[in-house]
């Protein structure tokens, strides 16, 4: 029993932990365009953020009728989405318009446009980026490009734009100016802080590895989950389908109570196990494509491969990393006699009950 109660325990912190850290922090973009005396700025946030931003809530969706009455608030509430100087010398803007993205409804498009401004260069700074949570990310395009050039957060907050040629048009931009988009496993570190964070795909995992007796086993589960989510994340995020969070997410969480539920029964690994585990990672991969999507707001089509395949790199690295954890610390405690009739049962118990929790949150949010 004291075997079991360190075993538990440590899942207990573990869960702990991660439920700490689910908060995404998040990822928006802006986009920023000169042209003459004119700069106009388009910053795309997850409406999750903005909401906070405000009063701490996600209930409701964006619509145009409440973010014009919430637009002055938003202002405040952000210190200002963005700011432009020359020289030092603050220069006004416009009031900000903030709607919903035509491309993406469940996101925030604010633009902000300067107008009779010098030619020279000007310092754009995003005071924004201090009020969302530690760690958000803005990923930065200018022009018409697609390809993403910088990503920015809260202590790097800033960018620089170059001067504008005379008589109305864009300076030419030399080669030593002219800044590389970024490359492509640069979304890596957010795969890995999502899989790490997404406490309900690590119950899933665990769920699966309990009954996993043989090495081969493990890595059959392990490597069957990656392709089904890895295809229909690839198909989500690039818009081949389309399922609603609302659907996707109590899926997920009913996946979690099946395989609970089928542990306590079966005490092993079924035969159709690899099957169901083909089926559940489709679902879970759209759901890896939502928090993709909701991360590259403003991002679509062609460009978003590149975050496709460097995110879906992450997920797999940060999975793999909690495999290798939780395999040798099942195999230790499948070696006590206890495991089989009593600690392998509880847990399975124990990832329902989170599993069936979840479920119905999702369904009715408070």
């Amino acid at each position: 029993m004291h075997v079991i109660r360190r075993f538990l325990g440590l899942l207990v912190a573990l869960a702990a932990v991660a439920t700490a850290l689910a908060h995404d922090p998040g990822l928006s973009s802006v986009r920023l365009r000169r042209t003459g005396d004119t700069i106009v700025i388009e910053m795309a946030f997850a409406w999750t953020d903005v909401a906070r931003l405000v009063d701490g809530t996600e209930k409701n969706r964006p619509d145009v009728v409440r973010l014009a009455a919430l637009a002055p608030a938003l202002a405040q509430a952000a210190d200002g989405f963005a700011r432009i100087s020359s020289a030092g010398i603050l220069l006004p803007a416009a009031a900000p318009e903030i709607a919903p993205d035509k491309t993406t409804p469940a996101d925030v498009l604010v633009t902000l446009k300067w107008s009779h401004l010098p030619s020279d260069p000007v310092e754009a700074v995003f005071p924004i980026l201090a009020h969302l949570p530690f760690g958000h990310r803005m990923l930065v395009t200018q022009g018409s490009a697609a390809e993403a050039i910088a990503l920015l957060d809260s202590r790097h907050a800033e960018w620089i734009l170059p001067a504008a040629a005379p008589g109305g048009t864009p300076r030419a931009v030399s080669a030593t100016e002219r800044s590389a988009p970024l490359p492509w496993f640069s979304f890596i570190p957010l795969g890995i802080e999502h899989i790490l964070t997404g406490y309900d795909h690590l119950c899933f995992l665990l769920a699966l590895l309990l009954v996993a007796l043989r090495f081969r086993d493990v890595l059959a589960v392990v490597t069957t989950f990656t392709i089904a989510h890895s295809l229909t994340l690839g198909a989500a995020a690039l818009g081949v389908v389309s399922l609603p969070s609302s659907v996707v997410e109590p899926l997920i969480a009913a996946s979690i109570v099946y395989v609970g539920v089928e542990n306590l029964i079966l005490r092993r690994q079924p035969r159709h196990r690899l099957a169901l585990v083909f089926c559940f990672g489709l679902v879970h991969g759209l759901g890896f494509a939502s928090a993709l999507t909701e991360r590259l707001p403003g991002i679509t089509g062609l460009a978003v491969i590149p975050p496709l395949l460097s995110f879906n790199l992450g997920v797999e690295a940060g999975q793999l990393a909690v495999a290798a954890c939780l395999v040798p610390l099942i195999k230790w405690a499948r070696s006590r006699p206890d495991y089989t009739p009593r600690l392998q049962p509880t847990v399975s118990c124990l990832i329902a009950v989170f599993g069936a929790v979840w479920f119905l949150q999702r369904i009715w949010p408070v």
